[in-house]
């Protein structure tokens, strides 16, 4: 068992307005931006670490818009960890992080995620995907998605914060 309390993030389709804020934060936070040890910067196009889609239902004048955001959650059954070796780790509190320096040319970790969370970034040769923004969570913050998230929709913490919001 960890020494740490894993924590999640945890989204609720339900409190989501489709302000696509999370996303944006996100490119904001990664775009250009070096975090060692943990990512290099991601590509100004093509990446979305986290993406808020939009899915529509129904026409005029009856319709119903819905969204979900899609990111790596730092599955509990990690498959790219399956297939790593030291290229990729699980930190104690639960991110699964891609080390950039270990990682350089497996382009075999992006197929390995069944849910598409891992990109590959060409002009660095480098498979990457959400951190959780494990830099700020070291200084005691939140991931950035969340922390724009002005409806609560998208949330991070322990596990056991959530209790039955988490599907088992």
């Amino acid at each position: 068992e960890r020494g740490m309390a894993v924590k999640v993030f945890v989204f609720d389709a339900a409190r989501c307005n489709g302000c696509h804020g999370c996303q944006i934060a996100c490119k904001d936070e990664h775009w250009n931006n070096e975090w060692l040890p943990y990512a290099l910067p991601q590509p100004d196009t093509g990446h979305f670490w986290c993406k808020c889609e939009e899915s529509v239902q129904g026409q005029v004048p009856k319709v119903k818009m819905s969204y979900q955001v899609r990111m790596c959650m730092h599955c509990d059954k990690c498959a790219v960890l399956d297939v790593a070796g030291d290229a990729a780790y699980r930190r104690e509190d639960g991110l699964v992080i891609i080390d950039p320096a270990r990682a350089a040319g497996r382009r075999d970790l992006v197929d390995a995620c069944p849910h598409g969370a891992v990109y590959w970034n060409a002009e660095l040769e480098l498979p990457q995907k959400c951190t959780g923004c494990a830099h700020l969570v070291d200084e005691g913050e939140v991931p950035r998605c969340v922390d724009f998230c002005q409806t609560d929709a998208l949330r991070w913490g322990e596990r056991e914060e959530f209790g039955d919001l988490l599907e088992t």
